[in-house]
């Protein structure tokens, strides 16, 4: 794309774009044939490896160690990029006075009258790291959904004996998640058929009218949820029912992938550079 979306439709469709975490699966690559168990744990044991650490090389060992993942996953590195980046960018938002606020090694001053603004270098390093290790936790947990769908992400938090409650929640949610998007562009639609008027670029009236969307969407969706709720009550639909028993199956390469990941996570953790 030249430039950014020029419609509301644009947008949800974009947004619809960024959540859909199931393009990977039916193109397996390396990390796809690993145990769904051993390859979850491994994954997350990066997150908690990069809150233990406080190494600028230790971090970028780690997201190189992230990307060589998502390249043997068989993943379209702009795909991932795009469904990484908006997190870490906000977080970099709300880093921006840890600069000005941390003493060090100045690396820019500026007077605007009595008041004396200065960049240390130890205020930047500290932005760096804190900017890599959100892009970690949420680069993996990207990863997670790419590689293994969300079916593979539900039956490992059942793996790992997490309530069959949650799961539901979250495997309910991701599902109304596209119905809602899609439920608000025919809404959209319908609306931009009775103006007769075609835009070509995103307007303040264009928000304003979203507001009236969006109301009209909740009580849709409100509406929806009951009806469908009571349909899957009649079918004897439970919790208990859904509950799908994992077995595990361990082979010497799964565990060999988790040897070798152990061992790069160890060895990077050393560098407290």
């Amino acid at each position: 794309m030249k430039y950014a979306p020029i419609s509301v439709r644009g947008l949800l469709s974009g947004l619809e774009s960024l959540l859909y975490v199931e393009e990977s699966v039916s193109h397996p690559g390396i990390l796809n044939r690993i145990d769904p168990l051993i390859r979850n744990i491994s994954l997350v044991s990066i997150i908690f490896a990069s809150l233990f650490t406080h190494s600028f090389i230790a971090l970028s060992l780690m997201l190189l160690l992230l990307a060589a993942l998502v390249v043997i996953s068989g993943i379209a590195i702009r795909s991932y990029v795009l469904k990484t980046s908006v997190i870490p960018l906000f977080s970099l938002v709300i880093a921006i006075p840890i600069p000005f606020i941390t003493p060090g090694v100045p690396l820019w001053s500026a007077s605007i009258g009595p008041l004396l603004l200065a960049v240390s270098y130890e205020g930047m390093l500290r932005v760096a790291e804190f900017v890599m290790r959100v892009w970690l936790c949420v680069g993996v947990a990207v990863l997670i959904t790419m590689v293994g769908g969300i079916n593979g992400l539900l039956s490992f938090l059942g793996a790992i004996r997490l309530p069959g409650f949650f799961t539901q929640t979250l495997a309910l949610t991701y599902r109304y998640v596209f119905l809602s998007i899609n439920e608000s562009m025919r809404m959209l639609l319908a609306r931009e058929a009775r103006t007769f008027r075609k835009r070509n670029r995103l307007s303040l009236e264009d928000l304003r009218g979203l507001s009236g969307v969006i109301a009209a969407l909740l009580v849709r969706i409100h509406e929806r949820s009951d009806r469908v709720y009571l349909a899957m009550r009649a079918r004897g639909f439970s919790i208990a029912s859904t509950a799908r028993p994992y077995r595990w199956r361990p082979t010497p390469s799964d565990i060999s992938f988790l040897a070798l990941l152990s061992s790069f996570l160890l060895i990077i953790l050393s560098m407290q550079v």
